[in-house]
C-alpha cells in the first residue's frame, strides 16, 4: 500500500472518531472508526504504524479539543497563533493514546478483536489527563448499551467497541486476503452485544418499574459568562435572585432550587426554599474556595482546573503567573461530604469533577450511599463550542454507575435532570437565558453497585492482561534469538 493511501486512511479514522463521539453524536460512527487505521498498518511493524496512528489521533483529538484554543485566548490571554500551536501541541499529547494503542496491536500480533478488547481501555486506564474520557461515552444516548456501566463502568464499553471494530476489521482483511474470515473473530463479539443489550433492556425495566419519592427541582441558568460575573458578581446575585423569584411564583411547588457554580461570594442569600449554590468563598489567608452551599453545609471543589483556577507548579516558578494572568488563585478544598437539603442528601461536585468516576467514588466510599447527586458547572469557559455537549454525556454516567439521579445546573447551559438510568430527561439550550423546571427520584435505601463498591477492576483486569501478553511476547522473541 502506498504511504499516501496509509495517511488517508489514517485520517478517516482521525475524522469518525470525533464525528462518533458525545460532541457530534453520530455515536455508530464509533464501532468502526478504527477500522481505517487498522487496514493503513495491518502489515507494518509497530514503529512505522505508530507515525500513521499519531495522524489518527491528532486528528481524532483535534476534532474533540478544538475548544481549547477558546480557552486559551478569551481565559488565558494567549494570542490566536499561540492559542492553536497550544491547541494542537495538547492534541499531539493526547494523540499519543491512540498512537500507542495501534502500535500495541501490531506489537502483539493478535487479531484486533483480541487486543483491542483489553488493551484500549488498559490505556484508557492509565493515560494521564487533564480531562478524563472514555470512547465508551460516545453511546450516552444509546441506552441499551449503557447499562452495563454499573458493572464494569466506561472501560466495560470501550472494550465492547474495540471488539465490534476488530469484527469489522476481520470481515476487511478477509476479502483483501481471499480468506474466509474466522468465526470466532465474528461470533464473540456478536455474543458480547446481545448479552449486553439483554442485560440493559432488562436494568431499564427493572428502573422504571421502581418507587421512589419525588423532588421537584428548580435550576436557574441566567446566561452570564465567567467574564461577566468577574466584572460584576454583584448584578449577577441580582440576576439569580430575581430569575429564582419569578420561578416560584409560576411554580410554588418547586421545593429546592439550585444556582450553578461561583455566582455569589459567600455569604449566601436568603431564599424562600431549600437551596444549593455555587460560591466562591474567601477564608483567612487570603485563600479561595470554589464551593457549593446550603443554608447549613458547605462543600469544596477538590479538583482544580489546571490555567482556569489554578496554575500548576505557580509556587515554584512564580513567572508563570504574567503568562496567565486571568487565572484563578483558588486552593484545592479537603471536604468529602454530601450536602442537605430539603430533607435529602446529595452528593456534589463542582465543574468537571462530575467526569471524575474516582471522585464521586470517594466521596461515596466516606459518606456512603447518597439520594441524589448534584453537579454545579460553569461551562462558559470553554465557548459556544461543543464542549458542553461533551461535558453533560460524560456527566451522565455517573448517574449510570451511582443509580443515582443526577442534578447539573450551569451558568450558561447545558443543565439538565438526568434519570438514574442515564437518560437525560430534561434539558436548557446552550448559551440561553432560561429556567428548568424538573423532578427526580430520591433512592434513600442505601443500595450501592458493583462499580462504586469496587471501582475500575475491568480496566485493572485489562492492564494484568495487557503486561501478560506483553511479558509473553517478549520471552517468545527471546527464545527464537537464543535458538537463532
Amino acid at each position: 500500500m502506498k504511504t499516501r493511501s496509509r495517511i488517508a486512511l489514517a485520517m478517516l479514522s482521525g475524522v469518525l472518531e470525533p464525528l462518533g463521539f458525545a460532541g457530534f453524536g453520530l455515536f455508530p460512527l464509533t464501532w468502526i472508526a478504527k477500522v481505517p487505521v487498522l487496514l493503513a498498518v495491518r502489515d507494518l511493524p509497530p514503529r512505522r504504524a505508530f507515525g500513521f496512528a499519531m495522524i489518527y489521533g491528532l486528528i481524532a483529538y483535534f476534532g474533540g479539543y478544538s475548544w481549547l484554543t477558546h480557552t486559551f485566548t478569551t481565559f488565558g490571554g494567549l494570542p490566536s497563533v499561540a492559542a492553536w500551536l497550544g491547541a494542537i501541541l495538547v492534541c499531539a499529547y493526547l494523540g499519543l493514546l491512540f498512537g500507542i494503542l495501534i502500535a500495541l496491536v501490531r506489537h502483539l500480533k493478535l487479531s484486533p478483536v483480541w487486543s483491542l478488547a483489553f488493551a484500549n481501555p488498559a490505556l484508557e486506564l492509565l493515560f494521564p489527563n487533564i480531562f478524563p474520557y472514555n470512547i465508551g461515552a460516545s453511546q450516552y444516548r444509546f441506552t441499551a448499551i449503557t447499562q452495563i456501566v454499573e458493572l464494569t463502568g466506561l472501560l466495560g464499553l470501550t472494550s465492547l467497541i474495540g471488539m465490534v471494530n476488530g469484527a469489522f476489521y476481520e470481515l476487511l482483511e478477509a476479502r483483501l486476503d481471499h480468506r474466509r474470515p474466522v468465526k470466532t473473530r465474528l461470533l464473540v463479539p456478536a455474543c458480547a452485544v446481545s448479552l449486553t443489550l439483554a442485560f440493559g433492556l432488562l436494568r431499564l425495566s427493572q428502573i422504571d418499574a421502581q418507587k421512589h419519592p419525588q423532588l421537584t427541582v428548580g435550576l436557574i441558568q441566567t446566561n452570564l459568562d465567567a467574564l461577566q460575573k468577574l466584572r460584576n458578581i454583584t448584578a449577577l446575585r441580582a440576576a439569580h435572585l430575581a430569575m429564582t423569584s419569578e420561578l416560584i411564583a409560576a411554580h410554588p411547588e418547586v421545593q429546592l432550587i439550585v444556582w450553578p457554580e461561583t455566582v455569589i461570594h459567600s455569604p449566601p442569600p436568603s431564599l424562600p426554599r431549600p437551596f444549593i449554590i455555587g460560591a466562591i468563598v474567601r477564608e483567612t489567608g487570603n485563600r479561595f474556595f470554589n464551593a457549593a452551599l446550603t443554608a447549613d453545609d458547605r462543600y469544596d471543589k477538590r479538583s482544580l482546573l489546571p490555567f482556569g483556577e489554578m496554575i500548576p507548579f505557580e509556587s515554584t516558578f512564580p513567572s508563570l503567573r504574567r503568562l496567565f494572568p486571568f487565572t484563578g488563585r483558588y486552593s484545592s478544598g479537603s471536604s468529602l461530604n454530601h450536602l442537605k437539603a430539603a430533607g435529602a442528601t446529595f452528593l456534589p461536585t463542582l465543574c468537571y469533577e462530575d467526569i471524575q468516576p474516582s471522585r464521586v467514588r470517594e466521596i461515596w466510599t466516606q459518606s456512603g450511599p447518597a439520594d441524589a447527586l448534584i453537579n454545579l458547572s460553569d461551562d462558559s469557559w470553554f465557548g459556544d463550542t461543543h464542549e458542553p455537549r461533551i461535558h453533560l454525556a460524560l456527566a451522565t454516567f455517573r448517574a449510570i454507575e451511582t443509580r443515582r439521579a443526577l442534578i447539573r445546573s450551569t451558568n450558561t447551559g447545558i443543565s439538565a435532570f438526568i434519570d438514574p438510568a442515564g437518560r437525560i430527561i430534561s434539558q436548557t439550550g446552550q448559551h440561553t437565558r432560561e429556567t428548568l423546571l424538573g423532578t427526580i427520584p430520591l433512592i434513600r435505601d442505601a443500595s450501592s453497585t458493583p462499580y462504586m463498591r469496587y471501582g475500575d477492576w475491568f480496566g485493572w483486569l485489562c492492564v494484568v492482561v495487557l503486561i501478560g501478553f506483553v511479558f509473553f511476547k517478549q520471552q517468545s522473541i527471546k527464545a527464537i534469538d537464543h535458538r537463532q
